[in-house]
């Protein structure tokens, strides 16, 4: 369970009183059994909830019972309301889904004329298949937190494409992209997989294993050394480069271009993404990267050779 689901769910009972588990259950993507299960974790530590049986009944909280305001600061309450809102573009979940929970964040917040929106997250990427990934992100979700295996086609670094079975744990961002943290059954460890490279994503009805505390580690493999790289740049190029790498030495010469310095991992890919510069990129240093970018120049170049 996620704390900001908890919090939802608390005020959603605050403003309504009594809710069906059935409604409960479609307003989160989770099952029945799941929302008596958050019952029972809110009743153990303390909160008044209960279940009514019948024909009209359904869980209901004490008449009488508010979240004390006072168990969170001004600035924590504010921060908690904010979240709630940024995450909910990344949930998949239907339009009655969001305003309930932009509701609880105004609860949250306790209703004070504060501007929320200072933070939007979009998972989506700027394309027209934004709502596939969107989509993709929700199954992930819900297969995270009704902790049910997942299988799916995966497109490694080396270029093969496998089919994988992983136990979801957590959906990570980390430098630039989406991962998903898992168990590789096929490799018996834990593993990052990057969303873009997977494809045909489906939940299986198989118990996913207990996740493991995320590591620090390299996605996918072994995490390559990092090397110092010296570039000169083309003035119209600079800010695609500065969307790649941490720059930690930028000079605008006379031409306006730029003398750049900036670590890389030396990594397969990272010749090939200087490359895709063109001539607008030169590598000042190392001579190592300089031969190495010289070789794929002349490997494109045969490519084409008799084409025109």
């Amino acid at each position: 369970m996620q704390i900001d689901q908890l919090f939802e769910f608390v005020y959603i009972l605050i403003d309504k009183k009594q809710v069906t588990a059935k409604e409960m259950a479609r307003r989160f993507g989770v099952s029945v059994h799941t929302i008596y299960r958050w019952v029972d974790a809110l009743g153990v530590s303390g909160v008044p909830i209960y279940s009514l049986k019948g024909r009209n009944g359904g869980i209901a909280i004490e008449e009488s019972y508010t979240l004390d305001k006072r168990v969170f600061s001004e600035e924590e309450r504010l921060a908690i309301a904010s979240s709630v809102r940024a995450l909910n573009s990344l949930s998949g979940s239907s339009a009655f889904a969001v305003n309930a929970s932009l509701k609880a964040a105004e609860k949250i917040s306790g209703g004070a004329a504060k501007n929320l929106d200072w933070l939007e997250v979009d998972f989506a990427p700027w394309s027209p298949e934004g709502s596939e990934v969107r989509a993709l992100f929700a199954l992930l979700r819900d297969s995270i937190l009704n902790k049910r295996q997942i299988v799916f086609d995966y497109y490694s670094s080396q270029g093969k494409m496998e089919r994988r079975t992983a136990h979801p744990w957590k959906l990570v961002f980390r430098g630039q992209a989406w991962y998903l943290y898992a168990w590789h059954e096929q490799k018996k460890e834990e593993r990052f997989f990057k969303l873009s490279r997977m494809r045909n994503v489906r939940q299986t009805s198989r118990a996913a294993m207990e996740s493991m505390p995320l590591k620090n580690s390299y996605p996918a493999g072994e995490k390559p050394p990092l090397i110092k790289i010296r570039v000169k740049v083309a003035a119209s190029k600079i800010s695609f480069l500065l969307d790649a790498f941490v720059c930690q030495q930028m000079k605008i010469l006379k031409d306006k271009s730029a003398a750049a310095t900036f670590l890389a991992p030396d990594a397969p890919w990272l010749c090939e993404f200087l490359l895709s510069f063109g001539p607008d990129l030169k590598v000042l240093s190392p001579k190592s990267v300089q031969e190495r970018i010289l070789s794929l120049a002349k490997g494109v170049q045969k490519v084409y050779k008799g084409s025109f």
